[in-house]
Order: C-alpha cells, then sequence, then structure tokens
C-alpha cells in the first residue's frame, strides 16, 4: 500500500505543479513599460515599443506597432523608416524599399534615410544599384555611409 500512496502523493505534486505553471502562462509576458514614455497610446508609445520589439527581434510585432504609431501621425517619417527596416529584416525587401522611400519623400534631407535604402538594397542583391545611395547618404552627412565608401574602397 506504501508505493501506492507515495505514487498519487508525487502525481498530485506534478499536478499541482502543472496547474500553477499554466497559471502563470494565462498572465501573459511582462510588459515593458519606458519610464520616459508615460502615456500609452501614444505614438511615442507605439515607436518606443516597435524599438523594443525589434530589438528582440520580433520584427512582425515592430512592424505592428510602428504601423499604431502611423495610424495616429501618418506623416511620421522616422516610423516609415523604421517599418522599413523591420520589413527588410523579414525578408520583405520591396515593402521595406516603399516604407523608406515614403519616409525619404517625408524628409528628404535626411542622411540615414538614404542609408537605410541602400543597406536594404544590398541585402536584397541589388549591390551595384545600391552604390549611388550610399554616396547620396554619405554626401548628405552620414557618418555609416561614410564609412561603408572607406571600408569599400580598402577592400575590406
Amino acid at each position: 500500500m506504501r508505493p501506492l500512496n507515495a505514487f498519487f502523493r508525487n502525481g498530485l505534486i506534478v499536478l499541482f505543479g502543472l496547474l500553477i505553471i499554466l497559471a502563470v502562462a494565462q498572465t501573459g509576458q511582462a510588459e515593458y513599460n519606458n519610464p520616459s514614455v508615460t502615456e500609452k497610446g501614444t505614438v511615442a508609445y507605439w515607436m518606443d515599443r516597435g524599438g523594443m520589439l525589434s530589438t528582440y527581434g520580433n520584427f512582425p510585432a515592430a512592424v505592428q506597432a510602428y504601423g499604431k504609431a502611423l495610424n495616429l501621425d501618418p506623416q511620421n517619417a522616422e516610423a516609415y523608416f523604421d517599418t522599413g527596416l523591420a520589413q527588410g529584416e523579414m525578408g520583405a525587401y520591396d515593402q521595406g524599399l516603399t516604407s523608406i522611400d515614403k519616409a525619404i519623400s517625408l524628409r528628404p534631407n535626411e542622411g540615414r534615410y538614404h542609408y537605410g535604402r541602400a543597406w536594404l538594397m544590398m541585402r536584397s542583391g541589388r549591390t551595384e544599384e545600391a552604390q549611388a545611395y550610399f554616396s547620396k547618404a554619405a554626401e548628405m552627412g552620414s557618418q555609416d555611409a561614410a564609412n561603408y565608401i572607406k571600408r569599400r574602397a580598402s577592400g575590406q
């Protein structure tokens, strides 16, 4: 009789442990909160959330967050740019380029956007076409583009 009691007691312990795990799993992941972004649902909130999601590699969720920022502010060039980069990370290069082109149309003198476009073109295999955008970005003051051009010229 003793082994049977131990079996039931151990089984109950395992069952109780599984119930605790299921209860914790139902509560979801802890919510990230940036103390400098105090109001949820604002453009700043969705941009910050998109950046955090991109940092952790959850690009589909980042695109959704940036989309919510764009719903609130359809002229937000930074949201289009960040959307394009996230789309590029997912391999959706044409969509990414379209998003970055929208950012460039809103802020044509932002060298970082031209560098991002060149980088995305490189990732998509359009290496030669990308070189003109690297040059343009460097002319506009993008240090990243200037560094890329120097490394390429030196054969690195």
